[in-house]
């Protein structure tokens, strides 16, 4: 029997599995018994954890055993994940899960902080999702609102780590390792170069310093602060040099 069949088997107590189809294990099984639908029926009130620790253990498998069907489920976490786990800019939903699935959407939900089940999937299954069109930028806006609401030494600004607040420097870390490592330049940048958060990034900053239109990002970031024209312009000055020289051998974080 495969691994997942198995595992679905054993969480959910249902038998027989490995004689029906993928797809019917995921309507009948996966997504009812799992993470639980929002309907008339069953007034579901978050995504459960049973489903968001599917997603994380068996994420590889997921993808391997249908194009189709894995950014439905990845996308699904990603809404769970949206729905007070992880604050972050706006991003379309029920759309994009076809119709079909509205019902595991997490639109309806109400909001709640994040739990084992989501620290699970964003450390161990998220980065399956940036594979997908679908679900790529989703993805990729919630770890970046992970990064503007943490940083490398831990510190948090507002509530939806919950109980995992004390994890949020190792969240910052695996957020800031995925968006760059899957997206470009001309995707980070938006988000780097925002007031309280350059000096996060100043390293990453560095390495592009030549794609960065300096104008542009002092607008962006607010970085100088001085009133008069000659300090405003040293006060630019020693910034840019700051970013430019943070490639420099040092250790990456110690800026």
């Amino acid at each position: 029997m495969e691994k997942i069949i198995a595992y679905i088997e054993n969480v959910t107590g249902a038998k027989n599995l490995s004689s029906k189809s993928w797809q019917e294990i995921v309507d009948t099984v996966v997504l009812p018994k799992m993470a639980g639908p929002h309907n008339k029926i069953q007034c579901r009130y978050k995504i459960h954890d049973m489903f968001m620790n599917f997603l994380a253990i068996n994420a590889y498998d997921i993808l391997c055993k249908d194009q189709t069907l894995a950014p439905i489920l990845f996308e699904i976490g990603l809404q769970r994940l949206s729905c007070g786990a992880v604050l972050h800019d706006a991003t379309p939903w029920p759309e994009p899960l076809p119709k079909k699935y509205w019902e595991y959407s997490s639109y309806w939900d109400e909001k709640h902080v994040m739990t084992e089940g989501c620290f699970n999937f964003i450390l161990i299954g998220l980065e399956e999702s940036l594979k997908f069109d679908m679900t790529r930028n989703h993805a990729l806006k919630i770890l970046f609102g992970l990064m503007e609401r943490t940083d490398i030494r831990g510190n948090v600004e507002d509530y939806s780590l919950g109980e995992f607040k004390d994890k949020a420097a190792q969240l910052y870390r695996h957020a800031e390792k995925l968006v760059e490592d899957y997206a470009s330049f001309e995707e980070i940048y938006p988000y780097y170069a925002r007031p309280g958060q350059w000096e996060k990034h100043i390293f990453y900053l560095s390495q592009h310093k030549d794609k960065i239109n300096w104008d542009d990002f002092f607008e962006k970031t607010q970085a100088v602060t001085k009133k008069n024209f000659i300090s405003r312009r040293l006060q630019r000055n020693a910034i840019r040099k700051r970013i430019e020289r943070a490639a420099m051998p040092v250790t990456r974080h110690s800026l």
